[in-house]
């Protein structure tokens, strides 16, 4: 007869217990796993073991958030990338103990929740950022339960989400021309570095007969700025594959593999390292031939974007290239290397591409992720307006139809006062009459 949530292996003699615990509406489970034992042994200590997962285990002493932090957030924390935990550590430092520090977590209801976004909305934080607070606080609580910390949790109500004002930083067409520009023009890449140019003060030098000038970093007119050049130059096609893909730089683009590109065909298939979903994106003309000139270089290399010696270009080196074209072109607003995965989603939107596809291409499940990036442009929302110009009534119609309303109106205030006038004179008459 088979128990439920009791499994025997007699050939390994080996117990595999697995149950849900009552009351907590399948969200709690326990299992355990005994070896060298007998049937007879495993159904005993089964009973034992459903026995005591009926009742909670007992909380040995209340948590406050700050002690539940300092004992398990380390564990918590295992499987996440080093700059989620510092973020995290930020809020939680900064806003979480700062207010519910010496809080018992059951203790964390709904109102102190929404007192906590209170206080945060009087020191002028942003709602997104109030938004992802909440959720820290809720995915410790829900820990706290997990871990039979707190019975139950805490929070029975909704929260309701701060409204969100996403930021607008694609770039514009002028501005999209300018950025890639900048890795063509050479001129003001000297220019630049010219006014970079610190010199030290006159020195003797060693060997010198007459005072110098030490430092002042690279010259203009140096083979140095040159092959400094011809180096960020190499990136230009790096970047411009990014406008052209939307693919994230620092986890996707940088690490994509010809076995993903099919020039052939026009198209790239990528797995997404950040959610494991495949982003499906039919490259352009500029992107096709971006790549071609990347598949001359060598062709033996796995990686798409390497530099001479085979290996990805470095991250560091992608920032300083980032940052020294945004300067050259002129780009003094805020601006980000993820603002051209958003660029991408725009431009899309703007031609009329629909949100199921844009989704696609960037490697989302869902359009309302897709909706955050679809934004259309300037260009494509004044369509609007030209189309709202396009059907209006000819100056002429209008001209005329406003004229003969005047003049209606005009006719219709005279009869009035007409009438008036006659119903007057009668009341006279009638009031002279019976005198």
């Amino acid at each position: 007869m088979r128990v439920p949530g009791f499994e025997y292996d007699a050939r390994r003699r080996r117990a595999h217990f697995d149950i849900y615990v009552p009351g907590s509406k399948g969200e709690k489970r326990r299992r355990k796993t005994l070896k060298n034992v007998t049937r007879d042994q495993a159904l005993a200590a089964w009973r034992e073991f459903r026995a005591s997962s009926t009742q909670p285990e007992p909380v040995s002493a209340p948590h406050t958030l700050r002690s539940f932090v300092s004992t398990y957030y380390l564990t918590i924390s295992a499987s996440l990338r080093p700059s989620t935990i510092q973020t995290q550590r930020h809020v939680i430092r900064n806003h979480l103990l700062r207010f519910f520090g010496e809080t018992f977590l059951s203790d964390i209801t709904t109102i102190r929740v929404l007192d906590f976004k209170t206080d945060m909305r009087r020191r002028s934080l942003s709602g997104a950022y109030i938004n992802d607070a909440v959720r820290l606080l809720k995915t410790l609580l829900r820990q706290a339960v997990e871990r039979d910390v707190i019975t139950e949790y805490p929070i029975k109500k909704r929260v309701p989400k701060e409204p969100e004002e996403l930021p607008k930083l694609e770039l514009e067409l002028r501005e999209r021309v300018a950025f890639l520009a900048a890795f063509e023009d050479e001129r003001r890449f000297r220019d630049l570095i010219a006014t970079k140019r610190r010199l030290g003060p006159l020195k003797i030098g060693a060997g010198c007969a007459s005072p110098r000038r030490f430092g002042g970093g690279l010259r203009p007119e140096s083979a140095a700025t040159s092959a400094y050049f011809a180096r960020f130059h190499e990136l230009r096609d790096f970047f411009l594959v990014a406008l052209e893909t939307g693919l994230r730089i620092w986890s996707d683009l940088r690490n994509l593999r010809w076995r993903d590109v099919d020039l052939s065909d026009g198209l790239i298939r990528v797995k997404t390292r950040k959610t494991g979903h495949e982003a499906v994106i039919a490259m352009s003309t500029d992107c096709q031939a971006a790549l071609r000139r990347y598949a001359n270089r060598l062709p033996e290399c796995e990686w798409v974007f390497h530099d001479e010696t085979g290996d990805r270009f470095s991250e560091s080196r992608i920032r300083r290239s980032f940052l020294l074209a945004k300067q050259l072109a002129g780009l003094t607003r805020r601006f980000r290397p993820h603002d051209l995965r958003h660029t991408f989603g725009c431009r899309l939107a703007s031609r009329g591409v629909s949100l199921q596809l844009i989704a696609k291409s960037l490697g989302h499940t869902t359009t309302q992720m897709a909706e955050r990036y679809a934004r259309p442009s300037k260009e494509a929302m004044r369509v609007i307006a030209d189309a709202l110009d396009a059907d209006q009534l000819p100056r002429s119609a209008k001209t005329r139809f406003i004229s003969n309303h005047s003049s209606s109106v005009s006719v219709r205030r005279r009869s009035l006062v007409f009438a008036r006038a006659i119903r007057a004179r009668k009341e006279k008459e009638t009031e002279h009459a019976g005198v």
